[in-house]
């Protein structure tokens, strides 16, 4: 008696010791890269809202490029 449609299939899926590593590898990546945009915003969030209280304008808006520019390099993360 066949309990599975034909559309399912039976997969095994075997990992090494080597694609284990390189799983923990890309999620210490992942951990580093979501502390480092958490750092990095904290600091530009400060200074940005330095420049709102002492009202410069130019720095405002070169620090909110800056911050822009994080939010981007790291959008692979939200």
């Amino acid at each position: 008696m066949n309990h599975f449609n034909q559309d399912q299939k039976n997969e095994l899926m075997v990992i090494s010791q080597d694609n284990v590593e390189t799983i923990y590898e890309k999620e210490a990546e992942m951990v580093l890269a979501h502390s480092l945009l958490s750092y990095h915003k904290e600091q530009l969030m400060e200074k940005i809202d330095g420049t709102l209280i002492n009202r410069d304008e130019q720095l405002f808006m070169e620090l909110s490029k800056q911050y822009i520019t994080l939010l981007t390099q790291y959008s692979y993360l939200n």
